[in-house]
């Protein structure tokens, strides 16, 4: 026992280094991790411990046959008494149907055999208050038993349930039903003034092998766990992916490992202190984690703060020689990105050349070109807007730079898809122009180089193509998700184009700004009191308008600095998966 207990406690670096994504983790999440390390080391000690690979074996322990037989006589006896139901005829075990090898000392049995009551919970009628509480598969987490998602059951039909049904200490709630919960186990302690039962959402399983800690131990583990499953071939459950059940004819023929009930009080014991372990582990890694972050979020402070770009060069070099430290996580440099594109449309980023032409002139110029277009009918009139100067600013700019809004900039439209249904196959055969939907713009990263769907010369004639370089704005589906066309393509009425009237203008500065907005984006439209995002707020929108010259140069260096980003996140992830791997070989050396 001495290699597997050195397996666990001589790798605890291993066990917290380990983390993986969190699932559903995309654009725009923030990188939350969680701890695969530690997870992993929970697997591996229950699969230690009903192997009885956890703690030694003493021949002092007794037969495990007479024990056994023990077992089974007090099981006759409650059939005896009416006490349970008398067991269902099943063979023999047979050696196919047992999945590993266990100690010499070890038998093996069914789980009918072991207990004294298997049986499903029974749909209740539910009551705003009572006197009995009614356990759902909600209440039954990992290791907790959380009664305050407990319903109550109406008085008047409490006379219906038979006393084998009122959940005792040692009672064993499996979770039968219900996606992400089915297949929970918790072994429960009734307190003296609770009164419980169980839904038909809950199998509940009374041991009477003298351990239902140790039955609960090895429900738990990943032998059975994996069996929750409708495709494995020795399925515990009955019904599709999406709606599984599960089947308690098919749970009382389940084979259990009896070790001698002495040590099954040893492996429970053992179980218990090292899954202390496991969450001294967890709190240790979350305290780091929570640690890492307040330096990082310290640390970008002082750049986000700086109050000129020569000011965040002397900043930004002072964090550079820490970045292997600071940026471990990939939530850290998600947060680096916030702050760099934060900074780049306040006017921080590069400095100002006396040189360039003011943005004010740009602006003006950009205006006088929306009215000649709008007049020779190229283009729609936007809706009046109030005055820029009348309105309260986000945050001071640099002189040279000024406030405006998008379609003072550039054309600022809804795209087309004027056919009904927007399905018929008239718009799609045969066809070659790109047709972009909300989906393919929250996919860009940040360009977007292909679609899924094509219209062809009839579909085109009720859209319209945009070229490349449109930025494509969604504001249906995945609100204010943007992307650059790198194709000429189409895109229905749900996402909105973009296109600055003057040439040569970097059209990514844009995206940047709408990237940072979108979270805050009453802090940028004042005028208004939505948080959502339609054509009108967006022509209301306040944009931060650099120089043109200037815009370009700061495109040129976010992108630069995106780069590292990227560096950086591909490092961490290669980390992460090398920390990974190595915990999944040092559990697979139990086999």
């Amino acid at each position: 026992m001495t290699d597997v207990n050195q397996l666990i406690t001589e790798h605890l670096d291993v066990w917290t280094a380990a983390t993986e994504k969190k699932s559903g983790a995309g654009r725009g999440n923030n990188g939350a991790v969680t701890l695969y390390g530690v997870k992993k080391l929970r697997a591996l000690i229950l699969e230690l411990a009903v192997r009885g690979k956890l703690v030694p074996q003493d021949e002092n322990d007794g037969d495990v046959g007479a024990y056994f037989d023990e077992i089974l006589r007090l099981r006759n006896e409650l059939v005896r008494h009416g006490k349970t139901k008398k067991a269902k005829k099943l063979d023999a075990i047979a050696k196919s149907e047992i999945p590993f090898s266990a100690p010499e000392s070890w038998a093996w049995a069914r789980l009918q055999d072991l207990s004294g009551y298997i049986q499903r919970g029974k749909s209740p009628k539910y009551a705003e208050d009572g006197r009995v509480q009614v356990v759902s598969q909600k209440c039954v987490q990992w290791g907790l038993f959380d009664l305050e998602k407990a319903r109550f059951i109406n008085d008047e039909s409490v006379e219906s349930y038979g006393p084998e049904r009122f959940l005792r200490s040692g009672d064993i709630l499996w979770n039968s039903t219900g996606t992400g919960t089915v297949g929970r186990v918790l072994a429960v302690e009734v307190e003296d003034d609770q009164t419980l039962v169980a839904d038909s959402h809950v199998t509940v399983v009374r041991s009477i092998s003298g351990c239902p800690k140790f039955l609960e131990v090895y429900l738990s583990s990943a032998g059975i766990q994996d069996r929750i499953e409708p495709t494995h071939d020795r399925s515990l459950v009955s019904g599709s992916t999406k709606q599984v059940e599960l089947n308690v004819s098919t749970v009382i023929a389940l084979p259990v490992p009896l070790p001698p009930l002495a040590e099954q009080h040893r492996i429970v014991a053992k179980v218990d202190e090292l899954m202390g372990l496991c969450d001294a582990l967890e709190r240790q890694a979350e305290d780091g984690l929570k640690a890492h972050q307040t330096l990082v979020e310290t640390c970008l402070a002082t750049l986000t703060n700086s109050q000129s770009p020569e000011e965040f060069t002397q900043n930004w070099a002072r964090i550079e020689t820490h970045f292997d430290t600071l940026f471990a996580t990939e939530e850290s440099v998600a947060k680096l990105e916030a702050a760099i594109l934060e900074l780049a449309i306040r006017g921080l980023l590069v400095p100002q050349d006396p040189d360039d032409e003011p943005a004010a002139i740009w602006l003006e110029r950009s205006t006088r070109t929306r009215d000649k277009l709008v007049k020779a009918k190229a283009i729609r009139k936007p809706k009046a807007t109030k005055d820029v100067d009348g309105l309260p600013k986000p945050y001071a700019l640099p002189e040279s730079w000024t406030w405006a809004r998008l379609p003072e900039v550039g054309e600022l439209a809804r795209g087309k898809s004027k056919h009904r249904p927007r399905n018929d196959r008239r718009l799609f055969d045969g066809g070659e122009y790109p047709l972009v939907q909300t989906g393919d713009v929250a996919r860009a990263n940040p360009f977007i180089v292909e679609s899924e769907s094509f219209y062809n010369d009839f579909g085109l004639q009720q859209s319209r193509l945009w070229p490349s370089g449109t930025l494509c704005i969604t504001i249906a589906a995945n609100i204010a998700d943007t992307g650059i066309l790198s194709i000429d393509a189409c895109f229905p009425d749900s996402v909105v184009g973009y296109i600055p009237f003057e040439d040569y203008v970097d059209v990514t500065y844009f995206d940047y700004f709408i990237r940072t907005a979108k979270n805050d984006l009453e802090h940028y439209a004042p005028s208004t009191a939505q948080k959502n995002i339609n054509l009108e707020i967006l022509g209301e929108v306040l944009v931060p308008l650099p120089p043109k010259a200037e815009l370009n140069r700061i495109c040129g260096r976010v992108s630069d600095l995106l780069k590292l980003c990227k560096t950086l996140r591909q490092r961490i992830r290669e980390a992460q998966g090398a920390s990974v791997k190595l915990a999944d070989t040092l559990t697979s050396k139990i086999h």
